[in-house]
């Protein structure tokens, strides 16, 4: 009589899992940003636990967490190429800007908190895609 044969143990292969905790842009502490999905809704809302940054994008069924921080960064990017044309057509020098000459972070950080918040962008000039509950339907 033979020898039964016994029979290989499966091996999983563990599916790799991504961060849901980034750094933050503007206050620049590691692992703040703190990325929440809601798959019900299809919104995605992006946190910093330090300075209170906040940023919400439409998801799909797909997205994950590192989608709405990539967003929030174009979406950053965007704000900020948009500051320095609005400054070059002022016939302020970008150059001035971005060495902190006379809007420097001070001023529009003070300038931000002066000035009412206007609803498409939060207080950091970042466009705040779904500002109330009627956006979410039309996603």
């Amino acid at each position: 009589m033979g020898k039964r044969k016994s029979s290989r143990k499966v091996v999983k292969k563990e599916k790799p899992k991504l961060e849901t905790v980034f750094p933050c842009l503007f206050c620049n502490h590691e692992k703040t940003i703190q990325v929440s999905m809601d798959k019900e809704h299809k919104v995605g809302n992006l946190k910093c636990k330090i300075c209170g940054a906040s940023y919400q994008a439409a998801i799909n069924h797909l997205s994950e967490p590192v989608d709405v921080y990539g967003e929030w960064i174009d979406a950053c990017e965007e704000a900020k190429q948009r500051e320095l044309e609005e400054l070059d057509q002022e016939g302020g020098s970008s150059d001035e800007y971005r060495r902190g000459g006379a809007h420097s972070q001070q001023t529009r950080t003070a300038d931000a908190a002066a000035a009412p918040p206007r609803g498409d962008v939060d207080e950091h000039g970042v466009p705040n895609r779904l500002s109330d509950e009627s956006d979410i339907d039309d996603f």
